[in-house]
């Protein structure tokens, strides 16, 4: 019993993993606790939306693997509490993750939609309003304004003292 206990908890982290490497965007540390009542994921990042739309993505995937696994009192989540650094990962791992992540996702009945829908773009290319839209299902968020720089002004000139001619 134990041992299959912790080949659970060592797919699980290993799917965990997978879905943040398949997250086109990086917020530094992030924590996922499923040892209480309540999963809990806490993101190193400032903006509201994005942590939103990138802990909402994770649960959504951890359910599609697991089903709503907190219902079962066989399963124990003791010891599963991680902590991953995603800007540690390298592109190539991201890159390799994509596949990995789909072949479990199919394997637990996911189709091809729901897949895309769960893993989403490979690219970067979206901002992160754009990301937060997608993955929440809001609209849009407005591109934030830069104000353009102001032009620099030349430095004070000294002020020159006239002398009286006495010298």
């Amino acid at each position: 019993m134990m041992s299959n206990l912790s080949e659970r908890h060592a797919a699980m982290h290993a799917d965990i993993d997978l879905a943040l490497l398949t997250d086109p965007r990086t917020v530094g540390w992030v924590c996922v606790d499923l040892e209480g009542i309540n999963p809990r994921i806490i993101t190193h990042t400032e903006d509201r939306e994005t942590f939103i739309a990138y802990t909402e993505r994770l649960r959504a995937i951890l359910r599609a693997l697991y089903g709503e696994f907190r219902a079962d009192p066989s399963v124990s989540m003791r010891g599963m509490k991680f902590q991953i650094n995603t800007a540690a990962f390298l592109d190539e791992q991201r890159s390799a993750a994509r596949p990995a992540l789909q072949a479990r996702l199919a394997e637990a009945g996911c189709s091809d939609d729901e897949i895309e829908q769960l893993i989403g773009p490979s690219a970067v290319d979206e901002t992160i309003s754009e990301y937060a839209a997608r993955v929440i299902g809001d609209d849009p968020v407005p591109a934030a304004r830069i104000p353009r720089p102001r032009k620099r002004q030349p430095p004070p000139r000294p002020a020159i003292a006239e002398s009286d001619g006495d010298d």
